[in-house]
């Protein structure tokens, strides 16, 4: 397992899915960090690529989703499946609108 893509409906405007992209970028690289060297925006911010030695993570908001593409192939080796959830995790916390009075994880 190392390629992994994954997409989340954020249910949000256009630009309230690119600010997010920012606080998803903070969650990545808190928990990945010792990997990721490099963060590369895209001039609009709605696309960015984490980089380290031998993986990458690249991000893509549009109007309805946002859209992930990363090659992990230590990590995925070392985690297996758990990988693919954290990020999935990470999408769903960072992107999808609560309910009101919902005090847990999305």
């Amino acid at each position: 397992m190392s390629l992994i893509t994954l997409s989340v409906q954020h249910g949000r405007t256009f630009d309230e899915a690119r600010n997010h992209l920012a606080t998803a970028v903070h969650e990545l690289t808190r928990r990945f960090g010792t990997l990721l060297k490099r963060v590369q925006w895209s001039p609009d911010s709605s696309q960015v690529r984490l980089e380290g030695s031998g993986v990458w993570i690249k991000l893509q908001v549009d109007g309805q989703a946002v859209h992930l593409s990363a090659d992990l192939p230590g990590l995925g080796w070392l985690l297996g499946g758990s990988v693919t959830k954290q990020l999935k995790e990470i999408l769903q916390h960072t992107f999808q609108p609560k309910l009101p009075g919902d005090k847990g994880k999305a």
